[in-house]
């Protein structure tokens, strides 16, 4: 598998993740979706209102309201009536071109064995509405922000079906789409998207960014959501102390979680072809940590980092910037890194752990979703 590949799947940050909003045209691109429902001879593609933010703060100020989105999913249903529970499935940056990937096949493997139990399986698309196949170059078209809207409009769409236990949704997905699995289990953001009754039964994270992805300093945890975090701790990548520390924060809040650290496992693990060193993948792991804060704004360590790299002068300056033009806010953000020079280069990825890992993984489904 070639290091271009690979680098299309990596998990960039949150500082790349600024939204395109009403004030630029979005081009859609054609889901992949239909490629996967064909290979998996099953399923149907539906479509999911959702909306755009760039940062929390405009989820928490409602500015999110002003850029809706319709966004794809397929959905499988297992033999039977129903209701039955349902896991949610989600990618990376990389887009949904992954589900559909030779070399990532446990994203088509894990189905099968989930709608045999009697787990029904929704795919969801993060990036071809929002005009991205991946964002590995241009994480301006669809924010991490705007893809933890795309989960609870998921929620809600799935709560209004008949066919499926509302109180058995899970949700799972690596790297970014790790990071969108802990946020779904932030009552912050639930209380304000969706029904305040609605939450997530289950969720398994691989291999998040927890450190400079402006998630929450203070998290405020979802406690019906049973979450089983893993991460490797060979990672030179996405390193794992930041998701352990807020795992930590969680699970002192009240939230079940169980933190797996796996020796020897690296970045993508579950990817079917051995370790392997991407020299263009980027890490930022030397950077300042960078987190939201329970008023919304960024910490001011990432505030000062800004003010003192770019032509910003306030952090009022910065948000307002942010609402108008979200991609001119990234693009400024992005440039007091780069004069930090904080940006490193050079990771391993992979490790063909997929077969070894999907007993333990439909087990904790199993457990998680049909009890």
């Amino acid at each position: 598998m070639s290091i271009i590949k690979k680098f299309f799947v990596i998990l960039f940050l949150f500082i790349f993740s600024n939204t395109v909003v009403n004030a630029e045209t979005i081009k859609p691109k054609k889901t992949p979706l239909k490629k996967l429902s064909k290979q998996l001879e099953n399923g149907k593609l539906v479509k999911i209102n959702s909306y755009q933010a760039s940062d929390y703060k405009g989820i928490k100020e409602g500015w999110y309201k002003e850029s809706p989105i319709i966004v794809d999913a397929l959905i499988t249903y297992p033999e039977g009536e129903g209701p039955f529970p349902l896991l949610l499935i989600v990618h990376s940056s990389g887009g949904a071109d992954e589900f559909t990937a030779d070399w990532l096949e446990f994203m088509r493997d894990q189905q099968k064995p989930l709608l045999d139990m009697g787990i029904a399986t929704m795919y969801l698309d993060n990036f071809s509405a929002r005009g991205a196949k991946h964002t590995y170059r241009d994480q301006s078209k669809a924010s991490l922000w705007s893809t933890y809207i795309d989960a609870f409009m998921a929620l809600d769409y799935l709560s209004k079906d008949p066919k499926i236990n509302i109180k058995k949704i899970g949700i799972s997905g690596y790297s970014r789409g790790g990071n969108l699995s802990i946020m779904a289990a932030e009552k912050r953001l639930r209380d304000i998207l969706v029904d305040k009754d609605l939450y997530f039964a289950a969720s398994q994270p691989r291999s998040a960014e927890c450190g400079i992805s402006g998630m929450f300093r203070n998290p405020t945890p979802v406690k019906e959501t049973k979450i089983w975090y893993v991460h490797g701790l060979a990672e030179d990548y996405t390193l794992p102390g930041p998701c352990v520390e807020l795992m930590e924060k969680m699970q002192a809040k009240g939230a079940d979680i169980e933190i797996d650290l796996r020796e020897g496992w690296y970045h993508l693990f579950t990817g079917n072809y051995e370790p392997e060193f991407a020299k263009r993948t980027q890490y930022f792991w030397k950077c300042p940590n960078f987190y939201t804060e329970d008023d919304g704004n960024m910490n001011k360590e990432f505030v000062d980092l800004i003010l003192k790299n770019t032509k910003i002068k306030s952090l009022d300056e910065y948000n307002e910037l942010s609402r108008k033009n979200p991609r001119k806010a990234f693009k400024t953000m992005f440039k007091g890194l780069v004069k930090e020079k904080c940006i490193g280069k050079g990771v391993t990825e992979g490790g063909n752990h997929g077969k070894t890992f999907m007993p333990e993984y439909l087990a904790f489904w199993r457990e998680n979703l049909l009890n």
